[in-house]
């Protein structure tokens, strides 16, 4: 199943034409796929990015792919000791230029690489991406497979890390399952299944599966009065008070400098907003209607 399968399996579902997701799986790896309906959709580039994942890696086997679903391009029997496995995983944390798998959805040139390679048109040299791994846990060595948790930023890809570990260790490698077990704020333990989606909705209590956005986001709060309100329910620029002013209708500061913050109202979220160099409050996705 891809994502695409998952949003429109949730459209069918919720009864709602407009239903988007918030980070590709690939089909083969299973976990975590955040998914927003209606208006939040327009929220999703707003979510923090990093993830977590666990990765089964397959030492001694080297694939097209990258995982197992391709085909097997390379074999090796010699499979370093847990100690060598352990020190040539340690290179692979902190800010890392990584190249993304031949057949993956990065774009070149205008196409996604996995229809090039499908074509047989697939470039000579896919350019390297700088991707920040926070953490790698190796949670057992079972030779020729390795378990790990990696912690990671958004645009990671972990058969990229799989290949790239069976290489420096001279005996190639791909990755043999994947499970996300976070994306930004949402984690597996609180997430539903679709078959639990349907049963939900089957008893009339769909919105036990929904989080809000406020709860998402992990931005600052700003809450504004009822003309602040409206004008920015239409798009318009707030003037900000200045900090600590008598009537500020701003209740909760956004911290100093630039950035971006929720504008609030009676604890309904009504945008998301930019604090501009000259103190004002510029709307850059407004998610209710103005009355």
């Amino acid at each position: 199943m891809t994502a695409h399968d998952v949003v429109a399996a949730v459209r069918r579902i919720a009864g709602v034409k407009q239903v988007g997701h918030g980070g590709t799986l690939d089909p083969a790896a299973t976990g975590v796929l955040p998914v927003a309906l209606g208006a939040a959709c327009r929220l999703l580039r707003f979510l923090e990015g990093n993830k977590v994942y666990l990765a089964e890696i397959l030492l001694g086997t080297t694939t097209t792919t990258d995982d197992l679903a391709g085909e097997v391009i390379a074999e090796s029997q010699g499979i370093p000791g847990d100690r060598e496995i352990t020190a040539a995983l340690s290179r692979f944390t902190g800010e890392i230029e990584q190249v993304p798998p031949l057949y993956s959805a990065v774009h070149h040139q205008g196409d996604r690489l996995y229809d090039l390679a499908r074509r047989g048109v697939a470039p000579e040299k896919i350019p390297a991406r700088t991707v920040t791994i926070g953490k790698i846990e190796v949670v057992k060595i079972a030779p020729p497979v390795v378990l790990v948790r990696i912690e990671c930023s958004t645009g990671t890809y972990i058969r990229s890390i799989a290949r790239d570990l069976g290489a420096a260790l001279s005996c190639g490698g791909c990755l043999r399952s994947l499970l996300r077990e976070r994306s930004g704020p949402f984690l597996i333990s609180q997430s539903v299944t679709l078959e639990q989606l349907q049963d939900l909705k089957a008893e009339g209590r769909l919105e036990r599966a929904f989080v809000d956005p406020l709860a998402a986001l992990d931005l600052p709060v700003l809450s504004v009065g009822q003309e602040e309100r409206r004008r920015i329910s239409m798009g318009q620029t707030l003037a900000l008070p200045e900090k600590n002013a008598p009537g500020a209708v701003v209740s909760v500061t956004a911290g100093e400098g630039l950035g971006l913050v929720l504008a609030v109202h009676e604890g309904e979220l009504l945008a998301v907003c930019r604090k501009t160099a000259d103190n004002k409050l510029k709307p850059e996705v407004v998610v209710a209607h103005a009355y």
